[in-house]
């Protein structure tokens, strides 16, 4: 595999369901005319990886690409006879460069698909272009709720619908003695989608939302919102912050006393691996709900970890696990279509197709949204043998978001 700046074969029951898929009309896709079928390429597989390798997310774009060399690494760096090939741009959180970059990778680069995008923000702004060009985009980052009812049908999402976790957390909490809460996060689309879904949740198990307060995205200061949340006084705090601004927000949570008097829940990506070992023993007791944790007791999750650490020094966040699923979706669909990126109705039906045993559990497509129906864990950090770390507490089965957008 190579990368210019840069285990599993799918099974006959799936490639004969593929083909007779695949053998369907192409006309929700191409308007009534089918493409020629075509002999299988062995060309390079170029796959453009559109992240955020800058900024306030770089590290989690990081992790995010470390998991997908790790899964390619292990199958050998090809897939149907073809050379994986990894084109990188980086969007910089910013939907007008992000759109400029996807244009690059499909028109320029020719990429046979594209996939990442940690930022909402620029997944959102990408929609439209991907329903014009066609290009096929599995994105590997945002869990932005409204990414799910855009109805493009070469866009597929491997990792979350924030309201997968969010509005089971809310209903937890309230469930569990949480009457009344402060919701807080960072300002852009994907802050604001997080308390939407939580909120929905919690309010409909009988809690409150006093007030919401969303501090800019990058902030290094948080002492005025900070100020702001010990004067209100709340009984809980509900929040979501990733990055280094998860760090920063935990680290001056406790160091205006808050910690101790007002109890801290969070989206998980708030307190994953990649933060974790920066915010130390400021995060022990914060309580969270995510579709993985490094510490989940499953064969796949064993072995992942174990290979990542051996290849990066390093526990996995979500974010890596994000990448190796994606990798291992890119390589089930087209082992399932001998690599013939060509025929997108075919792309689209073997992703539909894939059932396998991720790291984070149990994973399958919801045939409507085209993201994944999979478990979601409560989890509170704790120190384990050790290793500040999340535990699970709970867990939430084969959580499918709603097929039509809440309200």
């Amino acid at each position: 595999m190579t990368d210019r700046q840069t285990p599993s074969t799918a099974d006959s029951q799936r490639r004969k369901f593929v083909t007779a898929t695949g053998a369907v009309s192409t006309g929700a896709l191409f308007g009534g005319h089918a493409p020629a079928l075509l002999a299988q390429s062995k060309a390079p597989l170029k796959i453009g990886v559109l992240n955020s390798f800058s900024k306030v997310f770089a590290a989690l774009a990081q992790g995010n690409l470390n998991g997908m060399n790790l899964y390619f690494d292990q199958i050998g760096g090809s897939i149907a006879g073809r050379k994986i090939e990894l084109v990188r741009e980086d969007d910089e959180i910013n939907p007008q460069v992000g759109l400029t970059k996807m244009k690059k990778l499909v028109e320029s680069d020719k990429v046979d698909l594209v996939t990442g995008v940690q930022a909402s923000n620029v997944a959102l702004a990408l929609v439209e272009y991907v329903r014009q060009s066609k290009a096929f985009f599995l994105c590997s980052g945002g869990g932005v709720s409204s990414l799910s009812y855009v109805n493009v049908p070469t866009l597929f999402r491997c990792t979350l619908n924030g309201w997968q976790v969010l509005h089971p957390f809310g209903d937890w909490m309230a469930k569990n003695g949480v009457r009344e809460t402060i919701a807080t996060a960072s300002d852009f689309a994907g802050g604001r989608e997080t308390v939407d879904d939580f909120r929905r949740g919690f309010t409909q198990a009988g809690g409150r939302v006093i007030k919401e307060i969303y501090p800019p995205l990058g902030t290094n200061d948080f002492s005025a919102y900070l100020a702001d949340l010990r004067s209100s006084n709340p009984p809980s705090v509900f929040s979501f912050y990733a990055g280094s601004d998860a760090v920063r927000f935990v680290k001056q949570y406790a160091e205006y006393g808050l910690k101790s008097r007002t109890k801290l829940y969070a989206s998980g990506f708030m307190v994953e691996s990649d933060v974790l070992p920066s915010q130390g023993r400021d995060a022990l007791g914060i309580i969270s709900s995510l579709h993985y944790a490094d510490t989940l007791d499953n064969p796949e999750n064993k072995k992942f970890v174990a290979e990542y650490r051996a290849k990066y020094k390093d526990y996995p966040s979500v974010y890596a696990e994000h990448g190796y699923v994606a990798a291992r979706c890119i390589h089930e669909s087209l082992t399932a279509i001998d690599g013939n990126t060509q025929d997108k109705e075919r792309m689209r039906a073997a992703m539909l197709a894939m059932r396998f045993n991720a790291p984070r559990g149990p994973f399958r497509m919801n045939p409507i949204t085209q993201s994944p129906i999979q478990n979601v864990y409560i989890r509170e950090v704790a120190e384990i043998n050790g290793r500040i770390a999340n535990k699970v507490l709970a867990t939430v089965p084969d959580v499918r978001e709603p097929d039509t957008r809440p309200t």
